[in-house]
């Protein structure tokens, strides 16, 4: 993978700085940690092939299947948006749950600048006035919003250790996008795991840039059947894809 340094730009923001990666879009980075959002390499691209595209989601879309995605670390924001954005193209339904418990405030959200990268960019916009609406810290709890009458966005803004609103089989994907297990590595266990896989439907799908062996073998041990597959173009080399199994 490309260590070169990216463009870094300081923001109002009393630990995240803007990184510029590879393919033009913007992420959030700790320059003291190196902790990032995204990949360096691509944050777009990553969003695109790590989660829309190997979890079948892309798929479902383009053929007209409506379709329950649930994310674990809403973060930027990124992968929901890219998901609705491809949902109103293919004039699909489409349901976004994702799970945050540190909604970023919506001045730090607008220094991305996403409009850029959507065939809707209106999204954004509706996206950003929604999150400024709900205020800097937002209360604990499940909020809605409807770009449209087949496009909803809940979010709900709670730890996902203790989310239980899901019944069993609600969600065709499941895009795992919490920060790296030894940041939270409570998200990354057996028992996180095994919850997720109830909320799958049959032949749904779970995907992560995770791929490390101790995670896949926790997903086995949580009835998945995890594999590694193929990065996006300059990027990491492997990533994960894991089907649902039996718990």
């Amino acid at each position: 993978m490309n260590k070169r340094a990216r463009p870094v730009f300081s923001i109002s923001h009393d630990r995240w700085s803007v990184q510029l990666t590879d393919d033009g879009s913007r992420t959030l980075i700790d320059p003291s940690t190196s902790v990032a959002f995204h990949s360096a390499s691509g944050g777009l691209a990553e969003t695109k092939h790590v989660y829309f595209e190997n979890s079948g989601v892309g798929s479902r879309l383009r053929r007209g299947a409506p379709t329950a995605v649930l994310e674990i670390g809403l973060g930027l924001g990124m992968g929901c948006l890219v998901t609705l954005d491809a949902a109103r193209t293919h004039d699909c339904p489409i349901t976004y749950t994702a799970i945050e418990n540190a909604w970023l405030p919506v001045e730090v959200l607008r220094e991305l600048k996403f409009e850029e990268l959507l065939e809707h960019p209106s999204l954004v916009s509706e996206f950003l006035s929604w999150r400024e609406s709900l205020g800097r810290v937002v209360e604990t709890g499940e909020h809605e919003y409807q770009f449209s009458d087949t496009e909803t966005l809940l979010v709900d803004h709670c730890d996902a250790l203790t989310w239980d609103r899901a019944s069993e089989g609600s969600f065709d994907a499941i895009y795992l996008d919490p920060f790296a297990p030894n940041e939270n590595p409570e998200l990354w266990t057996v028992e996180f795991f095994s919850r997720l896989n109830r909320v799958l439907k049959p032949n749904g799908c779970l995907v992560s840039y995770c791929v490390n062996r101790r995670v896949r073998e926790a997903l086995s041990s949580a009835g998945f059947k995890p594999e590694a597959v193929p990065g996006p173009p300059g990027g990491k080399r492997e990533t994960l894809r894991a089907l649902k199994g039996n718990v």
